[in-house]
């Protein structure tokens, strides 16, 4: 499977799917909640290798790297133990300071000027709402959204993806939704068609730093993002307009995406581009109330976002005719 395939699929997965933790002996190297490595007692080299190993399988999947080669893999697998244990060591000298594995072109600094409001509708990276139907496809409606505003972003165009391509099969990156309609059910992956039609690729994703509203406003400056939130308060379902405070759990069951914030009547907001149809909330979109107390943000939008990459216009799309 090639880089751009594979990274498109570890993107949608990202995203999707609920926290799930395996347990593993981390006997020679561990993180803490920051993703700090942190040297256990009695650290033995013999381990190391096996150790870093699965840590930076785990650090491919979170940052959506994905290597052409085996060879290539190898290479930077050596790179990367060798960073790991210069970490490892000059953390244990108890220094004033800390080194770490972490990385996010997002996180936000004290120098930091954003823009006061951004509405990427506005830019033309964002397409018509759609509407998922009865099929729980929120997942595949999030992750397109945000890989459409980004391709629209560095290739001057905006296509509109088929969220069937996901829920049948991606392979080869996103069809387009005249190639691939969506149909609200599950299907078999059309080979053929997708060989012979225009594909959408990306390069990989990152996620955001969680319970921070700060980097998830300073991503979506640049790009829509996608984040999974909670929609199972009845207030949430029945919203109509208006900036919306009402109750809202963190209980995170439903993917959206982040077009734009702003600021009403002096109350800070998301645009939120939800996938339930134009007559929900005001045309489809939400205002969400934005930089409330809770650092998880209103129904736990800052807790898991994540947004697509792509560095290049060449190899996207295979005719635009």
């Amino acid at each position: 499977m090639s880089r751009p395939k594979l990274a498109t699929l570890i993107f949608l997965v990202s995203v999707c799917i609920a926290s799930c933790a395996m347990a593993m002996d981390m006997s020679v190297v561990s993180s803490d909640d920051n993703h700090h490595v942190i040297a256990a007692p009695g650290c033995r080299n013999s381990g190391f290798d096996a150790e870093a190993s699965l840590i930076f399988e785990s650090w491919m999947v979170e940052h959506g790297k994905v290597y052409e080669s085996v060879a290539e893999k190898e290479r930077r697998l050596t790179i990367f133990e060798d960073n790991l244990r210069f970490i490892t060591n000059r953390n244990a000298e108890n220094l004033g300071y800390r080194l770490g594995l972490t990385r996010n072109r997002y996180k936000t600094s004290a120098g930091d000027v954003l823009p006061k409001s951004v509405d990427w509708r506005k830019e033309g990276a964002v397409t018509k709402v759609k509407d998922q139907g009865h099929c729980r496809s929120c997942w595949a409606f999030s992750t397109v959204g945000a890989v459409e505003g980004l391709n629209k972003i560095v290739t001057g165009q905006l296509v509109t993806l088929s969220e069937q391509d996901l829920i049948n099969f991606t392979n080869g990156g996103l069809g387009t939704n005249n190639d691939y309609p969506y149909k609200a059910v599950n299907g078999v992956c059309d080979a053929g068609l997708k060989e012979n039609n225009k594909n959408v690729m990306i390069d990989g994703y990152e996620s955001l730093p969680s319970n921070d509203e700060l980097s998830l406003m300073k991503a979506v400056a640049h790009q829509p993002v996608t984040a999974v939130i909670d929609s199972s308060s009845r207030e949430f379902q029945l919203y109509e307009s208006g900036v919306f405070d009402g109750t809202c759990g963190t209980n995170l069951n439903h993917g959206v995406v982040v077009v734009g914030y702003g600021t009403e009547n002096d109350r800070d907001y998301w645009i939120v581009r939800n996938s339930w149809g134009k007559t929900w909330g005001e045309a489809g979109y939400m205002k969400m109330a934005r930089n409330i107390a809770n650092p998880r943000g209103l129904c736990g939008i800052a807790m898991r976002a994540a947004y697509p990459l792509k560095n290049s216009v060449s190899d996207d799309i295979r005719s635009m005719a």
